[in-house]
């Protein structure tokens, strides 16, 4: 059973989030690095109508060969060398489209980063890189076996630090609370630990082991972050009182074991729940009442449940079956495909030999993550019966991950609307993503912003509205309408069979009441927005 408990980064933070503290983390938001930018958009090839298509034909190959079904000998280990002669034919189109359709690429031009501005996009890239990877950065309830505390259950996080080295000197910053990191919190690599919550499995690990493998998780889907995971980007960094001089970006991850998981948190607000962002602009401060601009993560850490027992009422203590096999299977191939794409740029430079071989490990490995036999990081739950309130914050960060954008408009915006017929209203633009579930003689509303049970539709923006939203990230203003059409861009492209759900897939909701008992029913996501206006 998936535990349905979705741990808050509030305990951790601030009411009131202040400048930087600390002296390196002090250091690190006032600096300003010349670097590439980190390739935080999706390659352009997985977009070419040709490229993808093959994309897709090799990817359904390659499941095809590893399904159960798929007829492949029980004595033979399933490998990308031993897969490789029965995709030859899809890796061979793959391949042959990929060279004439690259261009000589210009070398990305380095460009002036203040650090501030940085952090947002690691964090989308760190969240967006799966699943329970966003769970760990949350933090998650374990079993720790030390000789301090033998199987004892605490709250442990998945602590990104950021770290810039400069000549003999070294400055960090926790990328999530935007303060200095606490090593004394850190757990020793060769500290056992027993994962308990959601999908991360409760076998017991090294926290070395499951460190590498979450490196490794984060490196795959997000090829952008690899060399901060690895060896690090050379930059050119300019201090405080300080001239040019060379140094070093690196992203290192750890596991911090919180000495206090703190007091449930109230569900109202997300302006009482939560600070308004967890990062600052460049200008160092975040100005009253307003949200920074960029991703923050306020929207998945102010989740889920009031008390233990809430979790289990009324539909969100049910059980939820897919039960259209075409769906998944859309919903599984299309997460596959998107990471396969993510890769094309790297198999062009390389030999021929070494471009097949790659694209065998690329796709084995894509593969694995939904149809794998093992592994922390896969995406099957689409094929178990699950509790209703564990599929919400699934279907959640698959709407999420689209792109960034999304998932700031799911976190919230600044912004000033003004509806037609009314006068401007300020506030926090927020994209409100609704589940319906839907039997023959009743219907829920699940809000997955927050995962409550709503009695009714929330009130949404007209489509005529203009919205102004804050520090200009989209360019000029825009319609609700733009903005909807900016979204259902984003879904359609990169997680197609999450808008598919527009439309509905059908379920089986097995009730716990006995008289109702399995109920044909269908899921459908569709999502508005909405203003939660300051007073």
């Amino acid at each position: 059973m998936v535990s349905s408990a979705v741990r808050s980064l509030t305990p951790w933070l601030q009411a009131d989030p202040a400048p930087l503290q600390g002296s390196t983390a002090a250091t690190l938001g006032n600096t300003v690095c010349r670097m590439v930018p980190l390739a935080i958009e999706r390659p352009l090839l997985g977009q070419v109508p040709a490229i993808a298509a093959a994309v897709k034909q090799l990817v359904a190959q390659s499941l095809r060969l590893r399904s159960p079904l798929g007829g492949w000998p029980t004595n033979l280990a399933q490998t990308p060398e031993s897969l490789a002669p029965y995709l030859a034919e899809e890796t061979g189109e793959l391949l042959d489209l990929l060279i004439p359709s690259a261009t000589p690429a210009p070398s990305a031009a380095s460009t002036l980063i203040p650090i501030p501005t940085l952090v947002p996009h690691l964090l989308w890239m760190l969240a967006s890189s799966g699943y329970e990877v966003m769970r760990l950065i949350e933090g998650v309830q374990a079993r720790i076996f030390s000789p301090h505390s033998q199987g004892g259950i605490h709250v442990v996080r998945l602590v990104p630090v950021l770290t810039l080295t400069v000549e003999e000197s070294s400055y960090a910053l926790d990328l999530v609370t935007q303060t200095d990191p606490l090593p004394p919190l850190y757990l020793a690599e060769a500290t056992e630990i027993q994962l308990l919550d959601n999908d991360l499995a409760s076998q017991t690990l090294l926290c070395g082991d499951l460190l590498a493998q979450t490196a490794e998780q984060i490196g795959f889907t997000q090829p952008g972050l690899s060399s901060l995971l690895g060896d690090g980007c050379k930059v050119d960094a300019l201090r405080p009182f300080q001239p040019w001089q060379t140094g070093t970006l690196h992203l290192h991850l750890h596991l911090a074991k919180m000495e206090a998981q703190g007091p449930p948190q109230p569900n109202g607000s997300p302006s009482e729940a939560m600070p308004d962002a967890l990062y600052l602009p460049p200008g160092g401060k975040p100005s009253a009442g307003s949200i920074a601009p960029g991703f923050t993560l306020d929207d998945f850490a102010s989740t889920l449940v009031d008390g233990p027992d809430s979790a289990t009422a009324g539909v969100l203590g049910d059980w939820l079956t897919f039960t259209d096999e075409r769906w998944i299977q859309t919903f599984l191939s299309t997460y596959a495909e998107q990471v396969v794409a993510q890769h094309l740029p790297r198999m062009l430079p390389s030999p021929q030999g070494d471009q097949e071989a790659l694209c065998n490990r690329l796709t084995y490995a894509a593969t694995n993550l939904v149809q794998g036999t093992s592994g922390l990081f896969k995406h099957t739950f689409v094929h178990e019966p699950l509790l209703v309130a564990d599929v919400w914050p699934r279907l959640r960060w698959h709407l999420a991950q689209s792109s960034e954008r999304v998932m700031q408009l799911m976190g919230g915006v600044s912004a000033q609307v003004l509806p037609p017929g009314l006068s401007w209203q300020q506030g926090s633009l927020y994209l409100r993503p609704l589940m319906q579930l839907a039997t023959s003689n009743r219907s829920w509303i699940v809000d997955l912003s927050r995962g409550r049970l709503l009695p009714t539709t929330p009130q949404a923006l007209p489509a005529e509205a203009a919205v102004d939203v804050a520090d200009d990230p989209w360019g000029p203003p825009l319609t609700v309408a733009d903005l909807t059409a900016l979204v259902d861009c984003d879904l359609s492209t990169h997680t197609p069979a999450i808008a598919a759900l527009s439309q509905g897939t059908p379920i089986n909701l097995h009730r716990l009441d006995a008289e109702a008992g399995c109920q044909a029913g269908l899921l459908t996501l569709n999502w508005c927005f909405t203003l939660q206006t300051t007073l």
